[in-house]
């Protein structure tokens, strides 16, 4: 037999009273955290002292130069009998902040039962949202149309946001892979500098290895835009974002075919790429700039969304009373 709105309702009220009383016993335990920690370096602090104490007393009574003079010397004697005074009365001190430390220890210990309550407590409360979710979604009144509502507009911008997140992601994928390509050009065409200058076979191969690169980073980038023009059709229904045209640099890859070309023309060619590759990533940047501002703003409607949605959930129903 299930539950009835009155027995769910009382259930949430007296989960909620639980998780505030424990609300109590965790930042009591944070507190007694904090203190065993701050007393810990402080015992670590005077240990650290009463070893440094000890290396001077022990160099006072050996017989090493400090020994001797200890030993020959009033002033000596009186400081090796006071080095010795020091180092009692620090290791006095010491192991009385062992002591208050482990009595700091066994209060944090003593309240970490309590303190971890609250935790199970919390997943309890979720549950009883969940299952009084369940109930309203099968409301065929008001109630459950509201919450149908909701969680409706919550889906929906949940969606959003996520799709806004990836055509993000695949336009810095993007924007990676032309800065890349960007920088193999760069090397290219002072190879091809080089090269016009009489450089000779070393030259020519360095180019053609960083036009190789070129190649490379310009696959990566085309599939990257590729799924980035698949994620902003979607996007465009929803939300405006700018386009971004790169026909230049969108056939760079088809450009080269080794040892057809002469130096002129390679470098002429290198000098198209680079301009487009710089329009692409100015293009980029602002896409990238726009993609992140409707992003961020899904995102906090998504949260508008969802704390409307909880608190609709932890409103008590009409005519439940809970004592």
């Amino acid at each position: 037999m299930g539950k009835t709105w009155q027995e769910l309702e009382q259930q949430l009220a007296d989960t909620r009273a639980g998780i505030a009383a424990a609300q109590g016993a965790e930042d009591a335990w944070k507190e007694a955290r904090s203190r065993h920690e701050a007393l810990e370096q402080e015992s670590r602090r005077a240990w650290d002292y009463v070893l440094l104490l000890s290396g001077q007393l022990e160099e006072l009574e050996g017989w090493g130069p400090s020994g001797l003079h200890a030993r020959l010397t009033r002033q000596g004697r009186e400081a090796r009998a006071e080095c010795r005074t020091l180092l009692e009365r620090e290791r006095a001190s010491y192991e009385e902040k062992r002591r208050v430390q482990e009595e700091a220890r066994e209060e944090m210990e003593r309240l970490a039962g309590p303190a971890e309550e609250r935790t199970r407590l919390e997943r309890r409360y979720e549950e009883l949202l969940r299952e009084k979710a369940d109930l309203l979604r099968e409301d065929p009144g008001e109630l459950g149309e509201r919450l149908r509502t909701l969680e409706r507009e919550r889906n929906a911008l949940y969606n959003l946001e996520r799709e806004l997140s990836r055509a993000l992601s695949a336009a810095q994928s993007a924007r990676e892979s032309i800065r890349r390509m960007s920088g193999s050009l760069d090397h290219a065409r002072n190879w091809g500098t080089v090269d016009l200058l009489g450089g000779g076979l070393l030259s020519t191969m360095a180019k053609h290895d960083h036009l190789d690169d070129a190649q490379r980073a310009a696959r990566s980038a085309r599939y990257a835009l590729e799924r980035l023009r698949s994620q902003m059709t979607a996007l465009q229904k929803a939300v405006h974002v700018p386009q971004v045209e790169l026909s230049s640099f969108a056939v760079f890859a088809d450009y080269w075919m080794d040892g057809l070309f002469a130096d002129w023309y390679v470098q002429s060619r290198i000098k198209e790429a680079q301009a487009g590759t710089a329009q692409a990533l100015s293009n980029l940047g602002g896409l990238i700039s726009a993609l992140g501002n409707q992003q961020r703003k899904a995102a906090g409607r998504l949260r508008s969304a969802e704390g409307a949605r909880r608190l609709f959930l932890e409103e008590p129903l009409p005519g439940t009373q809970t004592e």
